[in-house]
């Protein structure tokens, strides 16, 4: 009799290949690695697969095939060869539309989880039951965090409907529980508290709700993640894990003695599914071209990042030329950008692949009309990336667990301001000018920002109840993309205009 193993991915983000898109070096993750190790496994084990979204968005090859419409994505032919059985789709799956994420959901072969969405008030999955050969059944349930409103562009979602995860958890359960051997959650969410504790790690904003998710009777295991963290415990008699991202780890588990016996498996060491490769490569010379293709230059020559914590601490030109590019096309007053976790800058001669490694969301621009009350309130909460350990600013833990989330801290553009981060958090602000004015509560400005922040996303809630003065339906990689060709050679108008001081 073959061993019962489950095996479970998630967010992939469009990590297929093994084969860095910025540099093409090999990297320790990727899909063709997991495919390797599911192969193997398969040869003695009975194998059930599934996935747990945001798989869709997060890699030039992905970004490139959506661009294209290409139908049906390297993703889905991937998943399809490595034949997955079920999948659960996650708020970046959203990112691209409706029709895009409803094709990757018809032409993958997986059966799709999702039942707290609805599509036109049908559900986009259902719970299923899956039986391995002993007759040992698995009831399983797919679920997302319901707070994609908050961050996703409004037309991305016009026909969704998002119920709330425990809840649809707790009807599901009870509809499963009597006729399976065990009941698994695929929930792309995360942890909002500390396993042990109870104690809240972040905002209960109801994004992450995994640890009320194991309060739940008759759940064995909960599949978590959106957080991109490496988890493996019990939480209240129910195992609770979760992989951290690009296809770097997997989450396995082996039905033994009719127990359940939890790993996370690093991808370091498998080797590469040259199927999967192979599968990639009529793709590869078009992507690279497209990659490779020459958009301009900078003037003053490389403008590479070599420390992300000065980059932030003292902004770096990058942020300025970013900040140049929203100003540029919607002539903001302000305006207001973040460097992603992994800044890597630009060099004097500036390809596409430059730009979508840069900046690797499919975000927009939105021009908000603030008062300077809230625009205060905003630069606020940015001076709490930073607090002072040992008479030193450094970055605050917040940003980096339970996940890394440098790029909620903003740099603006067109006023010049001060913080003291000894102050209390809420008042280190202590200077705001524009154009050499003070700042007060009743002035009003018009402030570019990309769509997530212009939605709240990052507990930002001082902005989205401002007005709305435009938006530009761009993705931000061809604004940059355009205002280098038509601005070659490019002059980066740097600022110093940030002080961070003890």
């Amino acid at each position: 009799m073959l061993n019962k193993t489950l095996i479970f991915t998630t967010d992939i983000h469009g990590t297929l290949s093994a084969k860095s898109y910025v540099n093409n070096q090999l990297r320790p993750n990727g899909l063709s690695r997991v495919s390797t190790y599911v192969k193997n496994l398969r040869k003695t084990n009975e194998v059930l697969l599934a996935d747990n979204g945001d798989s869709l968005q997060g890699s030039p090859l992905l970004t490139y095939a959506i661009r294209n419409k290409l139908s049906p994505t390297p993703l889905t032919k991937v998943m399809n060869h490595m034949e997955y059985d079920f999948l659960n789709v996650g708020n970046h799956d959203f990112n691209y539309g409706e029709s895009i994420l409803q094709d990757y959901i018809d032409l993958t072969f997986a059966s799709c989880l999702t039942t707290n969405v609805l599509y036109k008030g049908v559900p986009i999955g259902s719970s299923q039951i899956h039986h391995f050969s002993d007759g040992t059944k698995i009831g399983l349930i797919g679920i997302v965090t319901d707070y994609i409103p908050h961050w996703e562009k409004a037309d991305h979602i016009k026909h969704y409907t998002f119920l709330d995860p425990i809840e649809t958890v707790k009807q599901e359960v009870c509809e499963l529980r009597e006729n399976v051997d065990y009941v698994i959650v695929l929930y792309h969410g995360g942890l909002e508290k500390d396993p042990i504790t109870g104690k809240a790690t972040e905002s209960l904003t109801g994004e992450n709700v995994g640890y009320e998710l194991s309060k739940i009777k008759c759940i064995d295991a909960i599949i978590s993640g959106h957080q991109h963290r490496s988890i493996n415990t019990n939480i209240h008699n129910a195992l609770f894990m979760q992989a951290t991202l690009n296809a770097a780890e997997l989450m396995r588990i082996d039905i033994v003695d009719k127990k359940l016996k939890a790993e996370l498996v690093s991808m370091a060491t498998i080797e590469i599914d040259q199927e999967i490769e192979d599968l990639l490569k009529p793709y590869e010379k078009d992507v690279n071209t497209w990659l490779d293709t020459v958009l301009g230059t900078l003037e003053d020559g490389d403008c590479f990042v070599s420390n992300p914590f000065e980059a932030r601490y003292h902004k770096h030109p990058v942020v300025s030329f970013l900040n140049q590019v929203q100003t540029y096309f919607t002539m903001a007053q302000i305006s207001s950008t973040a460097l992603f976790n992994e800044p890597l800058g630009f060099p004097k001669d500036i390809r596409m692949r430059d730009i979508v490694n840069n900046y690797v969301y499919p975000n927009s621009l939105v021009v908000k009309k603030m008062c300077g009350l809230d625009l205060k309130a905003y630069l606020e909460q940015n001076a709490n990336y930073f607090i002072v350990k040992d008479n030193q600013i450094i970055v605050n833990p917040d940003y980096d667990d339970p996940k890394p989330q440098h790029f909620n801290y903003d740099m603006l553009d067109g006023i010049e301001y001060t913080y003291k981060i000894s102050n209390p958090i809420g008042h280190r602000l202590i200077e705001c000018t524009y154009n050499g004015k003070t700042v007060t509560d009743m002035d009003h400005f018009t402030v570019v920002m990309n769509n997530y922040r212009a939605s709240g996303g990052g507990n930002f809630n001082m902005i989205p109840e401002a007005i709305t003065v435009a938006e530009l339906p761009l993705d931000m990689t061809d604004l940059i993309a355009e205002y280098i060709q038509k601005n070659n050679p490019v002059k980066i108008q740097h600022k110093d205009n940030i002080k961070i001081i003890l």
